[in-house]
């Protein structure tokens, strides 16, 4: 992988707010394998994976170079759980992306701010790592985006398989590297599959 010298090639660590406090063992150690592969971070700053993200780099005092995309215009506005770890993160050098929204925004400019956010965090990402528990529609629609813009994707579903959607011309395949998880591989044309 070819890298400026100045920056690192980002992953994107997201996934369900609802994400049992039992995974954040395995996303720290998911966050702790890509940092020593060269990687930085990056995440959306919500409760649930993204926060055990954000928890793994300022505990690793590895915040430099990774970055955190909001949907909202200041840190006070993100969840109360979240404040104190985003504080910490960019004192110790990481860059926060504030999106549109604020505190006078309605609901469906907020939802509109959410999707722009996944959107930006999919865009700025070399690949993404997510962990899915129950529906979890906003990490779906972040996976569908990174899908339609050619980046790898990794899922890991805490109900294993069964949770995995059909995200178009292609399949899923399970990962040694990490328990659970499960890589897309999108058909070639002509019908047949293709694996890195």
């Amino acid at each position: 992988m070819i890298q400026s010298k100045n920056s690192k090639k980002l992953i994107a660590v997201i996934g369900s707010r609802s994400l049992p406090k039992s995974y954040q063992k395995q996303v720290t150690k998911v966050v702790k394998d890509l940092l020593s592969r060269g990687y930085a971070i990056t995440s959306g700053g919500a409760r649930g994976a993204d926060l055990f993200a954000l928890k793994s780099l300022v505990q690793s005092d590895a915040c430099t170079g990774s970055k955190i995309f909001l949907p909202c215009q200041k840190i006070e506005q993100t969840p109360s759980e979240c404040r104190y770890w985003l504080k910490r993160f960019q004192d110790q050098g990481g860059k926060i992306i504030y999106g549109p929204a604020s505190s006078k925004s309605k609901r469906s400019e907020f939802i509109h701010a959410l999707f722009l956010r996944s959107k930006k965090l999919v865009e700025h990402s070399s690949g993404i790592v997510a962990f899915i528990s129950g529906e979890s529609r906003g990490s779906w629609f972040t996976i569908s985006y990174a899908v339609s813009k050619g980046i790898p994707v990794v899922v890991i579903p805490v109900n294993g398989s069964s949770e995995l959607k059909n995200i178009g011309s292609g399949r899923w395949v399970p990962l040694r590297c990490w328990i659970g998880a499960f890589r897309w591989i999108p058909n070639r044309k002509g019908g047949e599959t293709h694996e890195n």
